[in-house]
């Protein structure tokens, strides 16, 4: 299953339509605490949002690598928060855009299922 951390309701029904579409098990969670307790051996991969109202989305990155430290994580934010996305970059994570995400979400999930 793959865990998505984000409160931003328009990006959590632009990636659920294409996880659905594919039947890659998504799993939507609003806060640090939900995903570090939802974080198990059935978890393929954590995308995280860093768009506003992202809170802990840096520290929530650092503590599911301790977890898990070979989970991957795929991080995507407004291109124009250069220091949030280099943050996420040195905490483990794969970066993207959120131009680059949103286009390529299909084949980002379908390969985030896969590991």
């Amino acid at each position: 299953m793959i865990l998505y951390f984000t409160a931003d309701l328009m990006s959590t029904s632009r990636v659920q339509g294409p996880a659905n579409a594919q039947g890659i098990p998504l799993k939507v969670i609003g806060s640090q605490k939900g995903i570090l307790e939802t974080i198990d051996d059935e978890t393929t991969a954590l995308v995280v949002d860093l768009n506003p109202p992202a809170r802990n989305a840096i520290s929530t990155i650092e503590e599911a690598k301790k977890l898990r430290p070979e989970l991957p994580v795929v991080v995507h934010g407004p291109h124009l928060q250069v220091d949030l996305l280099q943050q996420a970059k040195e905490a483990g994570a794969d970066v993207l855009t959120n131009g680059q995400f949103h286009r390529e979400v299909g084949s980002i999930l379908q390969q985030l299922a896969a590991k």
